[in-house]
C-alpha cells in the first residue's frame, strides 16, 4: 500500500491548521473572537492564564 499521497495530504492539512490557529490566537488576543459565552470564556482564559505564562517563560 502506498502512503505517500496520504502523508503529503496530511502535511498540507497540518500547515492549514497551523495558519488557522495562529490567526485565531491573534483574534483572541485582540478580543475579536466574538461575543458569545464561549468566546468570552476563551478570551478570559487567554488573558488570565496564557499571557502570564508567556511572561514567565
Amino acid at each position: 500500500m502506498k502512503h505517500n499521497s496520504t502523508h503529503q495530504g496530511h502535511k498540507e492539512h497540518n500547515k492549514r491548521v497551523a495558519v488557522f490557529h495562529k490567526k485565531h490566537a491573534a483574534q483572541v488576543a485582540n478580543g475579536e473572537n466574538g461575543g458569545g459565552w464561549l468566546a468570552k470564556l476563551e478570551t478570559s482564559f487567554f488573558n488570565k492564564v496564557l499571557v502570564p505564562l508567556k511572561v514567565v517563560k
